[in-house]
């Protein structure tokens, strides 16, 4: 009897339906593809469970940073322990098993680029591979079994004697290598990974967990970019009261300026922010951008759910974006990274932007609509959030006799969120209304009607003032776009501005720009040109042909040991 009790068991045991996939590991490894010591290529496996119904889908995500096709750099996409593999529409492909059967899926990602990314066409979800280094973000660089975003995940580098990685999957599981925490798939496709022969790289050796890693060349060495990011990152977890240990990868990569541009962009990666940097940048335009991005870590993800849908999240970029512009600037006054004098002239670049931006009065569907395919729609959002965030702090202070401000309600909003799947600017708007203030009529006339903005004289404390004033509107004289589009030859010149009394002709090359500020029609602008075979400089004011009202901030007590505090919205 206890023997056929026991082969009923066996039997039984036999019948058991295979392991849910979901709850399986999901194994990314990455690779560098040389030929003869210049990298060519990443190559990619993904080793995973079949689904139980002997189907599984595997697919790359729907988008990315106006990227939907983030699966075109894969080549050569191959499955093992598949017995038959056909796509199934653009990025997705159907791999026909045995239920729950190991399987692994190969390819390779090739550069978007055969040439070092420049200011004009840099795009940060698309892989650059060029003979010395690399960078890509996960979304682009992975592909996964449909379903299977929330399955654990692990990671593994397979290195190469001479070529440097670094990635904040590093801090997932991997073998021989100890986790900072537990992974996921999303983890995996919300990631970065940088690498090369000149790679430079700064452990986290001071117990905040933070790594820098940084290809190419800039103004600034690796080691002061480093020590940058270590202090801004202190700052802003010493906001938040977040853990100060947690692992955390800050990557540059050079993109390549263009004689009429300088340009410098960042983008959070959960654990990790991705710099692309142009080799002018100075250090000081690196204050702002790290902390504009290590404060995403927090806005929006941690104050609340943002639209699924693409299209509609721009309509909510007043607060993820606008008031992570201004927390970038009050933040860094607070703690002493500027002074005053910076963080005016930082301000004032902006309202100079805002005040001859050819949309600043779109209402807001409009502008939501336009923000993917129009620069001056894209920031809008900024603008008008980071301008009404330091008007509803002055107000919040004000009327509880400096008892509340903004800080008060983000953090109250951050604890709220953690039990509430509500979405982010539906619980700020609730929490101020909770402090006794509405933004309702605020948010109706600026964001829904797009009426301009205007600060009170008052809004950034007893040792500033803001300033009310005509200037003539910002033209470079020609056509921006048109002449970067065809190699920096000078394009569109109008006749009737100052470029033109000046000298600027179609048809010359324009070499640099020597001098002047976008957005500043007052400071004098300088080109560089060849004309018929000989180099001289153009100067000129860069004046359109209307003016407009523009405000700035103007410090009236710096020296007032009160000064930074009052400014950042204390």
């Amino acid at each position: 009897m206890r023997l056929r009790l026991l082969s009923l068991a066996l039997v039984f045991l036999g019948a058991a339906a295979p392991p849910d996939p979901v709850s399986q590991s999901v194994q990314f490894t990455l690779a560098p593809d040389l030929s003869d010591g210049a990298l060519t290529g990443l190559e990619v496996q993904i080793r995973f469970h079949a689904d139980p119904s002997g189907t599984t889908n595997f697919k790359w995500g729907k988008g990315w940073a106006g990227e939907r096709k983030l699966w075109q750099w894969a080549r050569d996409l191959k499955v093992a322990g598949a017995t038959a593999v056909g796509k199934n529409g653009d990025g997705h492909w159907r791999i026909k098993s045995a239920p729950g059967e190991p399987l692994t899926v190969s390819y390779h990602i090739a550069s978007a680029y055969d040439h070092d990314p420049t200011v004009d066409d840099s795009d940060q979800p698309r892989p650059v591979i060029r003979p010395t280094w690399f960078y890509a973000v996960g979304n682009a660089l992975f592909g996964y079994p449909d379903n299977r975003e929330n399955a654990p995940a692990t990671f593994d580098w397979s290195s190469t004697p001479g070529i440097g990685f670094a990635s904040d999957l590093e801090h997932l599981a991997g073998r021989g290598r100890g986790a900072g925490r537990a992974g996921t798939v999303a983890d995996a496709l919300e990631s970065v990974v940088i690498g090369g022969r000149n790679l430079r790289t700064f452990a986290a050796r001071d117990g905040s967990g933070v790594r820098v890693a940084a290809v190419g060349t800039y103004a600034f060495t690796p080691d002061e970019l480093n020590s940058l990011a270590r202090r801004v990152i202190a700052v802003e977890r010493a906001f938040w009261n977040s853990d100060r240990s947690a692992p955390f990868l800050v990557t540059a990569a050079p993109i390549v300026g263009s004689p009429t541009a300088m340009g410098f962009r960042g983008t959070g990666r959960g654990d990790a922010f991705a710099l692309w940097v142009d080799q002018r940048t100075p250090l000081a335009s690196m204050k702002w951008l790290l902390a504009h991005e290590y404060f995403h870590t927090w806005n929006p993800g941690q104050l609340g759910a943002m639209p699924e849908r693409r299209e509609a999240r721009p309509a909510d970029y007043w607060l993820s974006e606008g008031f992570t512009d201004y927390y970038a600037r009050a933040l860094m006054v607070r703690a002493g990274l500027i002074s005053p004098e910076e963080f005016a002239t930082i301000w004032n670049e902006m309202l100079a932007a805002y005040a001859g931006s050819p949309v600043r009065s779109m209402p807001g569907v409009q502008a939501a609509a336009a923000f993917w395919d129009d620069e001056a729609a894209q920031k809008l959002p900024y603008q008008r959030g980071a301008m009404l965030a330091a008007i509803w702090n002055a107000r919040l202070r004000s009327a509880s006799q400096g008892a509340v401000n903004l800080d008060t309600v983000l953090h109250a909003q951050i604890a709220a969120a953690r039990s509430s799947k509500e979405q982010a600017t539906f619980l700020f708007k609730s929490l101020v209304r909770q402090k006794e203030m509405s933004i309702v009529a605020d948010a109706n006339r600026y964001l829904a009607k797009g009426e301009p903005i205007l600060l009170p004289a008052d809004t950034f404390g007893p040792c500033a003032t803001i300033v009310t004033e005509q200037r003539p509107s910002f033209s470079r004289g020609f056509d921006a776009d048109a002449t970067a589009n065809i190699g920096n030859v000078a394009t569109g010149v109008d006749p009737l501005l100052p470029a033109y009394a000046a000298g600027l002709r179609n048809g010359m090359r324009i070499l640099e720009r020597t001098e002047g500020q976008p957005d500043n029609a007052l400071v004098p602008y300088a080109l560089l040109v060849e004309d018929r075979g000989k180099q001289r400089t153009i100067r000129y004011l860069p004046q359109g042909r209307e003016g407009h009202t523009v405000q700035q901030v103007h410090i009236t007590n710096a020296i007032s040991p009160e000064c930074s505090r009052t400014l950042s919205g204390l």
